[in-house]
């Protein structure tokens, strides 16, 4: 069959993945484990550390950025089941707004055709959203300090650029709090939360791995521009070997 992997390290989880679901011993069964464990190193542990890490998500409203993205499909579900209130999303489609209605978001906000700040003011009642998980915060910096309640927090995994400017005034008047982490860098204790609870939520079968692309190694580069140009809903797996 070959190693999966998820634009990164190739999988660590898969054969965890199999006991867990209690996948039959088939080419398709081991082949659909194996992409999706491709997806826990980077994507599933990421969103899991931002929903899960920095005091957790239970009775809070959360809004993820980009919620049928690698990243945040997993963190709709994980802020789901983790015990968040409620859960907001951004997406650029309606086709990705489905996916993350799936996932279980209460409400998915197309960025390109509705005003965000005004639609997340009127489902919170003005009040805002207690965190939000952001994807880019050199595009949604601004935006962020806007949607966020009073004590919220942003908890940033990534940006479009190096540099980003933080209103500041905005974040200090409302006491937020702006977080930012790579998963490659967690603490040890922070990893191995992580990991436990990803264990536990496979294991009981209530996670959706969403592949929107499988690739051979050979294409690796058209797998990148996908990435690239948020064109992927999800996940791009390539099959390295055969």
């Amino acid at each position: 069959m070959g190693v999966e992997c998820c634009l990164g390290p190739p999988a660590r989880y898969g054969s965890r993945l199999r006991d867990a679901a209690g996948a039959p011993g088939g080419a398709a069964a081991r082949r659909r484990a194996a992409e999706a464990g491709a997806c826990f190193g980077i994507p599933a542990l990421t969103a899991l550390h931002a929903v899960q890490g920095f005091g957790g998500v239970q009775g809070r409203t959360v809004l993820v950025a980009g919620g049928a993205g690698a990243v945040g499909h997993y963190a709709v579900q994980f802020a789901r089941l983790l015990g968040a209130g409620r859960v907001l999303a951004t997406v650029s489609s309606e086709a990705k707004a489905e996916l993350a209605r799936q996932a279980g978001a209460e409400a998915a906000i197309d960025y390109r055709r509705e005003d965000v700040a005004a639609r997340v003011r009127a489902l919170t009642q003005d009040r805002g959203v207690d965190r939000v998980i952001e994807v880019d915060a050199a595009a949604n910096a601004r935006l962020d300090t806007e949607i966020v309640a009073k004590a919220g927090d942003i908890v940033v995994y990534g940006s479009g650029a190096p540099e980003f400017a933080v209103p500041f005034f905005p974040m200090i008047s409302r006491n937020l709090t702006l977080r930012c982490f790579m998963v490659y860098h967690l603490a040890d204790d922070d990893r191995a939360s992580a990991e436990a609870t990803l264990a536990r939520l496979l294991a009981q079968g209530r996670l959706v791995h969403n592949v929107a692309e499988r690739l051979p190694l050979s294409e690796i580069v058209r797998a990148h521009e996908l990435v690239e140009s948020g064109r992927a809903a999800g996940n791009v797996v390539l099959s390295v070997g055969a």
